[in-house]
């Protein structure tokens, strides 16, 4: 670590000496399409950290500006990238102007997710699905996971009637398979992942980027499914922001519907010369329980939410930039009922205070002048903290403390060569540490002492290496990555859930352009997930009166992937009319896939929820399919939709009798899908229709919940449920009221037609877990946005 800590000085000292001097090169122009003026584009040098943006009018200027042959950048969100190489000279002024061609689909957008380097999506080895804030905005998403189901293969589903805890699907495999990255950090703990969908705001993110497929190779376990880099809002000019937002959910469902009222603002402020930035957000989120059923127990949990945080950035010199990024986040959440009483005098109580602070620091800089050349170096942290209490019968010894801190740091060095053995090529090198730390504690109430439930450490030292060629016609792109991972459970005193291993996980993938306009992509990959305390394991549900508790098997082994994809990717322009059409297919192996096994409840009414690992194979396999059609920038189509299976190769148990058995993987359907449809008939006024589309599927449910009609449930049952298709409206209207301020209203319906989950348990021995389908009732909304 010395040496680490020496290299990082010694190149922050080596490029402050070597920014430059002032030379009086000064560039100057505008940016227009379809002969307008185009505001606010982002003007960038190449291979520096130059920039600026145009003014209100479209024009721009640079000043000082490196001697000799320069590559300047023009992009803008909703236009395709345009790239022009001039030469300054000395004393010398020079003009450049740009015209931008609008890109309404984005197939030419800059991604990082593909292989940790900004690079365009049509250069991109691998698909990189991207959701912008404009489809956030337009589908009313006040959290992430309000807008990440609108992308091929991924669904949000609630897993408890009791605490709405909810989590990702990709691909059709669940939460845990899949990475959560803040800005390509894995700092989203397990322990987060509980409840995290939910808790990030939207107005923190400004877009987020989706590859589907085995990503361990990059970003290290837990990435089977794929992974998804909520990237966050960075300052790049003067605006502001600052609305409010009311939603009635249940609407028409129930007499009365739980109010959801939402405050929140964010702001940039820029340097005239574009040497610093801050962006600054916030979000104040209170809403009530509703209870759908009418038996007094909550299916709409209460949130009472407070995001605060922070985005800037330096740039120390023409080649380097510092950035400094941090999130607070405070939430206490509850179900069940009685909830204005003391949650152990409730019948059943799931409540959880959880305060989240986070952050990252981050140094990149191009070695030397005129090369392709990069190095970073950053740290990023989360720390989590969470009272709660999950109890059912007023018992007084369910309350609890949880803390998780999840640390990332590390290298990276890009180099770019015109020729590496036989083409051009992109290196990419690096070394990153891990760490994280769970512990999880029931706390001692009538006399008792503090119980320590779970002590688990967990430190994986990660280094990778990939090139990426480009042949012309064919980009292909071989990787590795070297994981020593270290787990310790401090809890057990027999090691047997303690793991140490070394893991290696390849990665090839190869992009052809068969035609200017047809891509076909191929990647195989493999991964792997330890045998940790993963994120659900700290919710302990109160189901059917009973407790049911997570703990790992003794000597459960490593799981390991391998996944294939392929992809066929066409856009096609018919005059103004763009078009893009992608089909992609998916297979997934996994070897010792944990599976989770039930044991029937002691003298204390508690089940024993044990992850082991499954006989056989189990395999996930379809085709993703997405379509954009843009006849104009004021007229959208999205559609995209999944067709898979989801088996084991041996019939796995669920619930508490060994006689349930199911090669099926519950709660995953064979087809889900969404539509998206903007029109702006007019200026200012905008139209979005959006829906989720939810196939049939198996879910598990326990003994010992009751029916509408007061009868027992008294034998587990696998339920096939009903298709489910939420469809939403939103209209919004702004009206500038001087110039360059507007103020905007908007209002809609999620859910029209009450697309909803019909046959919830009834009562206090209900099973919270028996919840499926869209997790937001028919809700009614207004908003009003002040803005400039």
């Amino acid at each position: 670590m010395k040496l680490l800590y020496t290299l990082i000085i010694t190149v922050l000292a080596f490029n402050i000496f070597a920014q430059n001097n002032e030379t009086d090169a000064m560039l100057f122009g505008d940016v227009q399409s379809e002969g307008e003026h185009l505001p606010f584009v982002n003007i960038m040098i190449v291979g520096t950290t130059i920039g600026t943006s145009t003014d209100a009018t479209g024009h721009y200027m640079l000043t000082n500006l490196p001697i000799g042959e320069i590559t300047v950048q023009a992009s803008a969100l909703g236009y395709k990238t345009l790239e022009k190489t001039i030469t300054m000279k000395k004393d010398k002024t020079t003009e450049l102007f740009f015209i931008l061609k609008p890109d309404y689909i984005m197939t030419d957008q800059v991604v990082v997710s593909a292989d940790r380097n900004k690079i365009s999506r049509k250069e991109a080895a691998v698909i990189v699905n991207s959701i912008p804030p404009k489809l956030l905005e337009s589908v009313n998403a006040n959290t992430l996971s309000d807008g990440i189901s609108f992308s091929p293969g991924l669904r949000v589903e609630s897993n408890c009637q009791n605490c709405g805890f909810t989590q990702l699907r990709m691909n059709g495999l669940d939460g845990p398979y899949s990475q959560i990255l803040i800005d390509s950090k894995p700092i989203f703990s397990g322990l987060a992942g509980v409840y995290g969908l939910e808790q990030i705001p939207t107005n923190m993110i400004e877009r987020i980027e989706i590859v589907r497929g085995g990503g361990s190779a990059l970003f290290g376990g837990n990435a089977i499914a794929g992974t998804v880099n909520i990237i966050t809002k960075d300052p790049v000019i003067n605006t502001f922001s600052v609305g409010a937002k009311y939603n009635a959910v249940g609407i028409g469902v129930t007499d009365i519907p739980a109010n959801d009222y939402t405050i929140d603002f964010n702001a940039s402020v820029v340097s005239d010369n574009l040497k610093s930035g801050l962006y600054v957000f916030g979000l104040k989120r209170q809403r009530d329980a509703l209870d759908i059923n009418g038996d007094s127990f909550s299916e709409i949990t209460q949130i009472n939410n407070t995001s605060v945080g922070f985005r800037g950035y330096v740039r120390p010199t023409d080649l380097s930039r510092i950035s400094l990024e941090y999130h607070s986040i405070n939430e206490k959440r509850r179900g069940g009922n009685k909830l204005d009483m003391l949650p152990h005098e409730a019948d059943i109580t799931e409540m959880i205070d959880v305060n989240i602070n986070g952050g990252s620091l981050s140094y990149e800089t191009y070695l030397f002048k005129h090369t392709k050349h990069k190095f970073s170096a950053y740290a990023s942290a989360q720390d989590l903290k969470r009272d709660s209490y999950y109890g059912a019968n007023k018992d007084p010894n369910a309350y609890g403390f949880s803390h998780g801190l999840t640390a990332n740091g590390g290298v990276q060095f890009v180099s770019k060569f015109s020729k590496a053995i036989f083409a051009p090529s992109t290196l990419t090198a690096g070394v990153e540490n891990t760490y994280d730390v769970l512990q999880d504690t029931k706390l001692g109430a009538s006399g008792s002492s503090n119980l320590l439930i779970a002590n688990q450490r967990v430190n994986t030292i990660g280094t990778y290496i990939q090139n990426k060629w480009d042949l012309g016609k064919v980009n292909m792109l071989v990787g590795i990555r070297y994981d020593i991972v270290d787990i310790k459970d401090y809890q057990k005193t027999d090691k047997k859930n303690d793991f140490n291993g070394n893991i290696v996980n390849p990665r090839l993938s190869l992009l052809y352009n068969i035609a200017k306009n047809l891509q076909f992509r191929a990647s195989v990959s493999t991964g792997y997930r330890a045998p940790q305390i993963f994120d659900e394991d700290l919710h302990i549900e109160a189901s059917g009166a009973r407790k049911i508790l997570h703990t790992n098997a003794d000597n459960l082994e490593m799981e390991r992937s391998i996944s294939y994809t392929a992809s066929v990717d066409i856009d096609k322009e018919f005059g103004k009319m763009q078009t893009e059409l992608l089909i992609e297919g998916f297979y997934t192996n996994l070897n010792n896939a944990f599976i989770t096994s039930y044991f029937p409840a002691d003298t204390n009414g508690t089940i024993m929820s044990v992850r082991c690992n499954a006989l056989g194979k189990t395999t996930v396999a379809g085709t993703n399919v997405e379509l954009n059609i843009a006849p104009s920038r004021a007229l959208y189509f999205q559609l995209g939709g999944t067709a898979q299976i989801s088996t084991y190769e041996n019939p796995q148990q669920w619930g508490e009798d060994s006689l349930n058995t199911t090669k099926n993987i519950v709660r995953t359907p064979n087809t889900y899908g969404y539509i998206i449809a903007n029109w702006d008939p007019i200026k200012n006024f905008k139209t979005s229709i959006s829906g989720n589309y939810t196939g049939s599927m198996y879910v598990p449910h326990l003994a010992g919940g009751n029916n509408a009609d007061g009868t027992i449930i008294d034998k587990e049952q696998l339920v096939k449920t009903n298709s489910f298709f939420d469809v939403n409206i939103k209209l919004s209207y702004s009206f500038e009221i001087s110039k360059g301020l507007y103020i905007e209203f908007a209002g809609g319906v999620q859910n029209i037609f009450h697309s909803y989950q019909t046959d919830f348990d009834y009562g206090i021995n209900r099973d919270a877990g028996y919840v499926y389908g869209p997790i937001k009732p028919r809700t009614l909304f207004f908003s009003i946005k002040l803005k400039n």
